[in-house]
């Protein structure tokens, strides 16, 4: 009875899945979709829209202002001799100015190559992010494959111990074996029951896990149906040679190493005298309609340049163009680190995949042959010839088998795919 309720329970579970996952989703869709709704992408996308927003011809450009006044006033003064003299004046004026450094030690040239860096620099945090979540796509993806291969292998283990326990009760009732051997099918049974209802779980968090990369809400709404096949081997060298032109992580220390070199150069324009040009228009009137001039008027164009020079700030300059280079020095430094430590990462990870391929190939054949051999167990235990702790045994070498076959497998292909992330290929 309790099997059956199991059996129950685990089949309604199974077939409550199938029917809410109706669309069948590819690693290239998952993807897709992950990509348009990811919200941590879409900050970062923001940002670099800001730090394009901040690429400006400003720095080259001059700034005109536009200034403008009006006012009026009216007095009455009064004294012994006219107790009644009345004054007012209106004054108006507007003028337009032009202000614009010609020349600044070249810092302007180098303050707008830094936005084009930084700008470049955003671009390159997207690819990354980019990266990094195909990267956990993919690994969500692949671990649903190898979990409900999982499930497939426990149910095929269950269906063999509801078969046994069916045919160890045909026994017991002919008096073949002992109620012992029946009790032990029985419990063999149950815990198969309970392994795939376990592994139904598996199955269900790693779904919620997708889902919630995916961004598409609270409900499972599709369906993984997939294998995983490895790509030809990788040649190492080929992989080093690819890493240093093309990791996203070495070209965005290039980057920041691009902008400490432009602070350097901004730093060092401070020596060096800024040249100003301005010129103006002003125009100004005063009315005053009862005095015998009734109005004064001014207007005319003005123009000319500033030159300004620090000659000496108490070394100041000085002390802020060597932190600069200091700095441009530590950024080539942190570079160099990024750099060892990712080629580092890559031969650790190659040499696991290469394991991996090894071991998957071991365990492929291991897996094969414990399926053939739990058929000629079951065989053997259904004519009598075989006990049922010996075909519980092939069973567990059979389970065994596969689960090391699909470990072997997922962390071939993760390895994979993440040689390819350190090489630069996987936003290819």
């Amino acid at each position: 009875m309790i099997n059956r309720k199991l059996s129950i329970v685990s089949l309604t579970l199974l077939l409550s899945l199938s029917m809410a996952a109706q669309e069948i989703m590819t690693l290239d869709g998952a993807i897709m979709q992950a990509l348009e709704n990811n919200y941590s992408l879409k900050m970062t996308r923001n940002d670099q829209t800001i730090a394009g927003n901040n690429v400006t011809l400003a720095p080259f450009l001059p700034t005109v202002t536009g200034t403008g006044r009006q006012s009026q006033t009216d007095n009455t003064t009064t004294t012994s001799s006219d107790p009644s003299d009345r004054s007012r004046n209106n004054a108006i004026g507007a003028g337009v100015s032009l202000n614009w450094r010609v020349f600044d030690g070249l810092g302007m040239f180098a303050s707008y190559s830094r936005q084009q860096e930084l700008l470049a620099m955003s671009s390159q945090r997207v690819r990354i992010e980019v990266e990094n979540l195909i990267m956990r796509v993919a690994s969500e993806y692949y671990n649903i494959i190898v979990q409900q291969s999982r499930l497939e292998s426990s149910r095929t283990s269950l269906e063999l111990s509801r078969s046994r326990y069916q045919n160890a009760e045909e026994k017991y009732l002919l008096g073949v074996i002992s109620g012992l051997d029946l009790k032990q099918a029985k419990i063999d049974l149950n815990a198969d029951s309970s392994y795939v209802l376990s592994q139904y779980e598996n199955v269900k968090s790693a779904y919620i896990r997708m889902t919630k990369l995916l961004n598409a809400g609270h409900e499972i709404n599709f369906n993984i149906r997939d294998t995983i096949i490895l790509a030809p081997e990788i040649n190492i060298d080929s992989l080093r040679n690819r890493t240093l032109l093309f990791n996203n992580q070495l070209i965005l220390a290039r980057q920041g190493e691009n902008v400490s070199r432009y602070d350097l150069e901004y730093t060092r324009a401070q020596r060096y005298p800024t040249v100003n040009f301005s010129t103006g228009y002003n125009y100004s009137r005063n009315e005053y309609p009862w005095s015998g001039s009734t109005y004064s008027q001014t207007n005319g164009l003005n123009w000319g340049f500033n030159l300004s020079w620090n000659i000496f700030s108490g070394f100041e300059t000085r002390r802020k163009i060597a932190n600069a280079g200091l700095e441009a020095e530590n950024s080539r430094l942190a570079y160099l680190d990024i750099e060892n430590e990712i080629l580092g990462d890559l031969d650790l990870l190659y040499n696991t995949y290469r394991n991996n391929i090894t071991v998957t190939y071991f365990e492929t054949e291991s897996a094969e042959l414990a399926r053939n051999t739990l058929e000629i167990a079951m065989e053997r235990y259904r004519l009598g010839s075989l006990s049922g702790l010996e075909f519980r045994e092939y069973q567990r070498n059979y389970l065994n088998a596969i689960n090391r076959r699909l470990t072997a497998l997922y962390q071939a292909k993760i390895s994979e795919i993440g040689l390819r992330l350190l090489s630069g290929e996987i936003t290819e």
